[in-house]
């Protein structure tokens, strides 16, 4: 270091001659050496070692000079020389870690473009780039698209789905030129994201995303003949092109500087959007995730052309929780998946706890979704809008995973028309390998006679009687895995996917979740999906049958946490207790059941549970009752509950339901409980062994397993539709098979219910 500068972004004040204390922001240091104080003045760049140690000669000995200059050095607070620059600039680059000197030269190189996509007016943006010193130009869009010029383009626009940005984008993928998006009108301005083709994603993997979240649009655009959901910006203050330009041009002009041969260095706006929220002041930073199968970027042919084939490998569970068989614990999940949640390009739009509070044991969060609108339907925008999904958990982290895994779930069980499928009726394919859909319904005749009468009840939204099948009609099949025979299965589409086509000209079933399933791998979340079927159908068994079933002793778990609940509910004037509903297929399933205590009001509310591990079942089922507790645990002046939830079936079952009216909600006093030594540990050493225990039971009591993968290549996440043909689902499906025999075999119900005879009660969630 031939002219040795304290950098101009720290304030150096000196006690005692002998201490110097550097502050900046962020950053505090104390120097110490004989004389540091009196060297001060000599480090400002203009001053070789050899002139410093001359000034100081009369004052300090040379090697006291020279050892209080090493002592700054090692500090990391020296530079080299000095620019004629303003004390701000230069300090500015010294708080990058930039040297000024290459800064200068970097950005004197440094050409920028400017473009304004449709109506937008770039002027203002250009003139903040143009006054922090960056030489820029401004070209059109058809300029651009015929070829991009300058080491970066800003494209100036009012809506991040301008049809024209697929042109740009196009063009600039060809010429391998990066590229920045910025918005700086509306109430919240845009910053970013830098578009690196090769590095990042690309702007049709942003516009997938965002135009996904945009469900009242995306209808819209479909009442008008289709296209992007385009929704320019019209709200303008003057403050937008200064602080969104003048952000950029920070980061444009850092990025410029970064490198010594001029080239445009990484950014933090790679891959990210920063955006600023003009009525709060607040922001926040958006990451744009690369699509693999990006039609502009990538190969589509990787969902397209994908095997139905569901490989299972050899997997410990190395972490055992309440949220089941996992290959790693729920906080390295959550790293994982947190860059996935943006309101505005996120798979899920939001996370937050359903609680108003943290009361440290129930622990509930919900997660919105991105659910794309296929299709012009009202009702199903109704639906998407309020949809959300909940996790639940004994820990904070596990709720979150919980919501947070769900949610990418629902969003990956979104139709697309990427998916690979067969076009035919069912009279012209296989009966062997495709898979009726009566066997994955069950509506009776029944039903099917009085749809048009029972549709019309607002209460029976979650139990909608569909079209019986045509089997004449051409209809979508999707390729999926039996892994009971080991080959290629066809299932319905529109029961396989959310919002799938064929359902708006043939409504032959209500697309639901049952059996969708993630995991951090296929073997996890296959496990996942196969035990929601298994906890489903026992519901349904105890629950349209009304049988009355033993409690499950939850002493016999001996876990601290389940006093812990217990002694919370019953703060709250609440029971709460487990009864164990496992069927015939040997894999334990609870419900858990707690209620009001000395109210008129009882509101009883239910969680379930099923798993290969009886304890993970028990707790699983308490974290599910928990789940629903917010939704009554608040209560007005004069003790009258609160309800957070408006749904009319849900509301009737919590004011109506009294459980000396309904004695199968209570444990059967003519039982013995049920302990944890009664189920069989059966699983937890290796996945892909657990799910083969389940297949081989299914197989025993004649059920298929078949599994259809809905992974996606954006989302580090497997995601699964196990479909089991012949186990029911808990909402009210009435035909005949498990629900009115099993009852009877496992000596539940001593005959048959007739339909009529059935609980006049569905399931309200």
């Amino acid at each position: 270091m031939d002219r040795p500068r304290l950098k101009a972004h720290f304030t150096a004040q000196v006690i005692d001659g002998s201490k110097v204390f550097l502050l900046a922001d962020g950053q505090h240091y104390r120097v110490q050496a004989e004389g540091a104080g009196k060297l001060l003045p000599y480090l400002d760049g203009r001053h070789t070692v050899a002139e410093i140690a001359a000034g100081l000669s009369g004052e300090l000995p040379l090697t006291r000079t020279l050892t209080a200059i090493r002592k700054f050095a090692a500090f990391g607070v020296l530079a080299d020389g000095r620019p004629d620059w303003p004390d701000g600039t230069l300090a500015f680059w010294d708080a990058q870690g930039i040297d000024p000197v290459r800064a200068r030269s970097a950005l004197e190189r440094a050409e920028f473009t400017v473009v304004a996509c449709g109506d937008a007016d770039a002027g203002p943006v250009e003139g903040v780039l143009r006054e922090h010193g960056l030489r820029v130009r401004t070209r059109t869009v058809e300029e651009e698209a015929a070829g991009p010029a300058g080491e970066l383009t800003v494209v100036v626009t009012g809506d991040y789905l301008d049809p024209a940005l697929d042109r740009l984008n196009a063009a600039y993928l060809a010429a391998e030129h990066p590229w920045a998006l910025v918005k700086p009108s509306g109430i919240t301005l845009w910053v970013g994201p830098v578009l690196r083709p090769g590095r990042t994603g690309c702007w049709a993997c942003l516009a997938q995303r965002l135009a996904g979240n945009r469900q009242v649009e995306r209808y819209l655009a479909g009442k008008r003949g289709g296209g992007m959901p385009y929704h320019p910006a019209r709200e303008s203050v003057p403050a937008g092109p200064s602080v969104a330009g003048g952000l950029l041009a920070v980061e444009l002009a850092r990025i410029a500087a970064g490198q010594d041969d001029g080239s445009i260095a990484r950014s933090c706006l790679d891959g990210r959007m920063t955006t600023v929220d003009l009525r709060s002041l607040g922001t926040m930073e958006h990451t744009v995730i690369r699509l693999p199968q990006c039609r502009a970027c990538g190969d589509p042919a990787l969902i397209s052309e994908r095997s139905p084939k569901v490989m299972l490998s050899a997997r410990d569970a190395r972490h055992v929780t309440d949220g089941g068989y996992r290959i790693e614990p729920p906080a390295r999940t959550y790293a994982r998946l947190e860059k996935h949640i943006s309101p505005l390009i996120g798979a899920v739009t939001r996370l937050h706890t359903f609680a108003d509070e943290d009361n440290g044991v129930t622990y509930s969060f919900t997660a919105g979704h991105n659910f794309a609108m296929i299709g012009d339907n009202m009702d199903l925008l109704r639906r998407n809008l309020r949809g959300q999904s909940g996790g639940k958990g004994r820990t904070e982290i596990q709720a979150r995973v919980s919501a947070l895994c769900e949610a990418i779930e629902r969003y990956s069980g979104v139709w697309r028309g990427e998916e690979p499928v067969t076009e035919a009726a069912y009279a012209d394919l296989d009966p062997a390998v495709a898979v009726h859909p009566e066997s994955l319904l069950h509506f009776s005749d029944g039903q099917y006679a009085g749809r048009d009468e029972w549709n019309k009840d607002p209460a029976h939204r979650l139990h909608l009687v569909p079209e019986r099948f045509r089997t004449d009609l051409p209809v979508d099949w999707s390729p999926a895995w039996s892994l009971t025979e080991g080959r290629e299965r066809l299932v319905p589409s529109g029961y396989a996917w959310y919002g799938h086509p064929d359902l708006e000209r043939h409504f032959y079933c209500v697309g639901d979740s049952n059996g969708n399933a993630s995991g951090n791998s296929i073997e996890e979340a296959v496990l996942q999906g196969f035990c929601e079927l298994v906890e489903r159908d026992a519901v349904a068994l105890w629950w349209y049958n009304r049988a009355r079933r033993p409690a499950f002793d939850l002493d016999s778990l001996r876990d601290p946490y389940v006093d812990t609940v217990r002694e919370f509910y019953q703060g709250m004037d609440r029971d709460i207790w487990l009864l164990d509903i496992t069927t015939d297929l040997g894999i334990p399933a609870f419900v858990g059941v707690s209620h009001r205590m000395g109210h008129p009001v009882e509101d009883v509310i239910v969680g379930f549970g099923a798993h290969l591990d009886p304890r993970i079942a028990a707790i699983r089922t308490l974290t599910e009752v928990n789940q629903f507790l917010p939704s009554v645990e608040r209560r007005d002046e004069q003790g009258n509950t609160l309800y957070l939830d408006d749904d009319v079936a849900t509301l009737a079952w919590w004011k109506e339901t009294r459980l000396a009216e309904q004695p199968w909600l209570v444990p059967d006093p003519a039982q013995r409980p049920r302990t944890l030594a009664d189920h069989a540990l059966a699983g937890g050493d290796d996945l892909a062994a657990d799910v083969e225990t389940c297949v081989n039971r299914a197989a025993a009591a004649g059920i298929e397993v078949v599994v259809l993968d809905q992974s996606r290549p954006d989302l580090e996440l497997s995601v699964v539709r196990v479909i089991a043909p012949g186990m029911r689902h808990f909402w009210r499906r009435l035909g005949p098979g498990r629900l009115y025999d099993v009852p009877v075999t496992l000596g539940w119900i001593p005959r048959p219910c007739a339909e009529d005879e059935l609980n006049p009660v569905s399931v309200f969630f």
